[in-house]
């Protein structure tokens, strides 16, 4: 999304692009990082869709999750696996031929203004003058029908006393510009940029491509990262679900006895035993007390036989 804001890599990459990509309102990078954005964003919410999928042990969620993350997977794989081996199949890469023609046929012209101001900063930025040379001036339009100002070449590709200012490239200040325009070769060359820019931008290409797909490798071991912790999340929902399963056909199985509270049984039956004892013990006494009246009773009647004897 930062690149959006880097307006000179925005310009200079509409130089990279040939076939059909040339011809679209804005530079390739501009669309890059737009739809980097927008996966970044897709990502973001897949991210917190999982969370909530694991975190609810939905199955469903957690299959929705992962749909998405293979496809946005086998889709990036896709893309740079092309952009890897056949970069020219997307229309990337710069070609010398190609860059040329552009150069003599959109330089200057109007409603050019963007492949212009591209040219103007690659220019200004590598120090060069033409992609081959400054020689293809001679035959563009902006030369040939006078689109411009009667020069030779154009101002960028002097020598600037501005040369360290960023925004140098809409406002060049040549060092001399009268010697800059000089059709001679020992004139201008100490005020002209006489080396091409084919050799500058073709390494600034590759920079930034090797750049792009280092970190589109990146993402795409970050993303199979994410799928792998998914599937290992589904396992794990998977074997807590069917221990649950397996608990709950346990108890079902064999019900557990049913729980008591401490003291309440203990304590009643303590209470009925103690109950039960003293029953016994009362029963005895109450045996034991008749038959001590039984003897005391029979005393009695031999006592009475005995006095009732002795009178007689």
């Amino acid at each position: 999304m930062l690149i959006l804001f880097d307006s000179e890599r925005v310009q200079l990459s509409r130089l990279l692009t040939v076939g059909y990509l040339s011809t679209l309102p804005h530079p390739l990078l501009h669309y890059v990082s737009i739809g980097a954005a927008l996966l970044g964003l897709l990502l973001a919410g897949t991210g917190i869709l999982g969370c909530w999928a694991a975190c609810m042990n939905s199955y469903c969620m957690l299959t929705f999750y992962l749909l998405i993350i293979v496809i946005a997977l086998v889709g990036e794989c896709a893309i740079y696996i092309v952009a890897w081996l056949w970069p020219n199949c997307m229309g990337l890469g710069p070609d010398t031929d190609d860059l040329v023609k552009a150069l003599q046929r959109n330089y200057g012209v109007s409603g050019q203004e963007h492949f212009t101001v591209a040219v103007d900063l690659a220019q200004t930025m590598f120090k060069c003058c033409g992609i081959d040379s400054a020689n293809e001036y001679d035959t563009s339009l902006w030369r040939l029908q006078g689109l411009g100002p009667r020069l030779a070449v154009p101002l960028t590709c002097c020598k600037l006393l501005n040369a360290n200012d960023t925004k140098a490239y809409l406002s060049p200040r040549p060092i001399n510009q009268n010697f800059c325009q000089d059709l001679e070769k020992q004139t201008h060359s100490a005020y002209r940029h006489t080396v091409g820019c084919w050799m500058a931008l073709d390494q600034w290409y590759r920079e930034h491509y090797f750049a792009f797909l280092m970190v589109g490798f990146v993402i795409v071991l970050v993303e199979f990262s994410v799928l792998m912790s998914t599937i290992l999340s589904c396992t794990r929902i998977y074997h807590y679900k069917q221990e649950v399963k397996e608990a709950s056909r346990q108890i079902e199985r064999d019900p557990p006895e049913p729980s008591f509270i401490p003291g309440s049984r203990a304590s009643s039956s303590q209470a009925g035993a103690y109950s039960n004892d003293t029953y016994a013990l009362t029963d005895q006494f109450n045996k034991h007390q008749g038959e001590q009246y039984k003897h005391a009773e029979q005393f009695n009647k031999q006592g009475a036989y005995a006095n009732l004897v002795e009178r007689a």
